[in-house]
């Protein structure tokens, strides 16, 4: 079961990678807040579905509602966070100012969870989502687990059907011309603002519903799994699956958490310095964010925006109209003349014939 839950935990961040692409890779935005909207996902999810604290632990709401209507909710909530800092941060503000701006809001946010008990029970957290659901399918843990596998993978497979759809339609053309040249864009009529935004207000969406799944996964939250290096793992992913690919940041996710997260922690660490496996993991990560960066920037797979396809019978009507088109224009241009004479002269009398003369000037 090791693994499945390590397969597990990699398609619930595949699925926040995705988000976060939509953002950095397609919109240039460098978001320093992402992984605070998968947190409040997942304290969200918590306090909807597990009942009312029991004193002394405290949080707000306290609700019992099913878990799929509390990822909605949570989802519902993490985006209107999001509209409220996008609106802020992405009207005027760009590369440094942007990123230093989202750390703000979600620095802040951090403060208030941990410093404000009646919120989320501050540094305690909160926990008790055990497995919602496996007393109404009859299944032992292990059934569970290998289930809720199932379903994020197919949860993960819709999200990338989605982003890849995204990423060919004239919104995700929209956004990377915006990406490349604002100015540009918004001389040819692009609203550089809102095509942002709505980027925006996307990837919060994805993170706040892999802030649902988490909580089911680890069945405890607190601000100990909400640290900035959870973040870095996630842009070091995009960064060795290739941005802007939906295919590389999926394939570079698991990468990342298989071959770099989960296999150093078989490092051994000496007995007076446990954290040398932590530590030599953060090292490893980092290099490879330099490594990928000095020599192949563009990561596994190369960004491929892609076009619209037209289905196969519109493709061949359009290709016969282009060749009638053609054929057309090329015989107008046979039969007119090369150039036409200035002027046309009147063309000359004919002869008068013999005798004309005599018969008319002859006496009669």
């Amino acid at each position: 079961m090791y693994w499945v839950s390590v397969f597990t935990e990699a398609g619930i961040f595949a699925i926040l990678a995705l988000g976060l692409d939509v953002i950095w890779g397609w919109g240039g935005d460098f978001d320093l807040a992402f992984y605070g909207y998968l947190a409040l996902g997942s304290y969200l999810t918590f306090v909807l579905t597990i009942g009312r604290p029991t004193p002394p632990v405290q949080y707000i709401l306290g609700w019992h509602l099913p878990v799929l209507a509390a990822i909605v909710v949570a989802m519902v909530v993490v985006v209107g966070l999001a509209a409220v800092i996008g609106a802020i941060a992405l009207r005027n503000l760009r590369d440094i100012y942007f990123a230093v701006t989202t750390l703000g809001a979600v620095s802040a946010l951090y403060l208030i969870v941990e410093n404000y008990t009646p919120l989320f029970d501050g540094y305690n957290g909160v926990y008790g989502l055990i497995n919602p659901g496996q007393s109404a399918l009859n299944l032992t843990y292990n059934g569970y687990r290998i289930v809720f596998l199932v379903i994020v993978l197919a949860l993960l497979f819709l999200a990338y059907l989605l982003v890849q759809r995204l990423s060919r339609s004239p919104f995700g053309r929209m956004l990377r011309a915006v990406r490349e040249d604002e100015r540009a864009a918004a001389a040819y009529g692009r609203k550089v603002f809102w095509a942002k935004y709505r980027a925006y207000l996307f990837g919060a969406a994805l993170a706040g519903l892999t802030g649902g799944l988490f909580a089911i996964f680890i069945s405890a939250f607190n601000p100990s799994a909400w640290t900035p290096q959870e973040l870095l793992v996630i842009y070091a992913a995009i960064l060795v699956g290739g941005r802007g690919n939906p295919r590389g940041v999926i394939l570079g996710v698991f990468v990342v958490y298989i071959g770099f997260i989960e296999l150093t922690r078989f490092l051994p660490s000496p007995a007076s310095r446990p954290d040398f496996g932590p530590a030599m993991r953060q090292i490893l990560i980092g290099l490879m964010i330099i490594l990928m960066l000095r020599f192949r920037p563009e990561g596994l797979f190369r960004e491929r925006p892609g076009l619209d396809r037209a289905p196969r019978s519109a493709r061949r009507r359009l290709s016969g109209s282009i060749g009638a088109l053609a054929t057309a224009s090329a015989g107008s241009t046979d039969a007119t003349p090369t150039s036409a004479p200035a002027a046309t002269a009147a063309p000359p009398a004919p002869p008068a014939p013999a005798g004309s003369a005599a018969d008319e000037g002859g006496p009669g």
